[in-house]
């Protein structure tokens, strides 16, 4: 099994995501308390406004310095215990489909194909950790739409590509 996806067919810049190491990746989405999109989308507005404000607050009392590094053993220790999840949106952007392209062909090895709209594919989720490891069995991921997510509806696995096309 391979541990990477990779994006083919009618992209600018072809990618392969390598999801084994978006475990601290800051804009994972811890998947045991996801509510839905309006609560993503809420959330990352605050956080960018409190991360903002905290920043310029440091630099006010300490002066201008790069911004460190490191992470405390208590976050270590909490990403590798949930059950986190990326969205595929920023991905299909940075691969920027070409204006003909209107939708993704998720290819998975067992040979089983699903085609989705580019709009809907752009508000799927792809869990990569359970319980703080990666995704083995049928993985690297699976891919959710928000609704199944919540529904705790079975997810799309064992994705080798997605294909950009036009729809026929």
């Amino acid at each position: 099994m391979s541990d990477v996806i990779v994006f083919t067919g009618a992209v600018s810049f072809p990618i392969t995501l390598d999801p084994s190491v978006w475990i601290f990746d800051d804009r994972k989405i811890n998947l045991r308390t996801y509510r839905g999109e309006a609560e993503w989308e809420d959330d990352s507005q605050a956080d960018y406004l409190k991360g903002t404000g905290a920043q310029w607050d440091k630099e006010l009392r300490e002066g201008a310095a790069l911004p460190s590094e490191r992470r405390s053993l208590l976050e270590v220790r909490k990403a590798l215990e949930g059950d986190y999840g990326m969205r595929l949106a920023p991905f299909i952007e940075n691969a920027k489909p070409l204006p003909e392209a209107t939708h993704v062909v998720i290819h998975c090895r067992n040979g089983e194909s699903h085609k989705l709209p580019i709009e809907k594919a752009k508000r799927a989720i792809l869990q990569f950790a359970k319980d703080g490891k990666p995704i083995r069995e049928n993985g690297p991921v699976y891919l959710y739409l928000p609704e199944t997510w919540l529904s705790g509806g079975e997810p799309i696995h064992s994705i080798a590509s997605l294909e950009f096309v036009k729809s026929e």
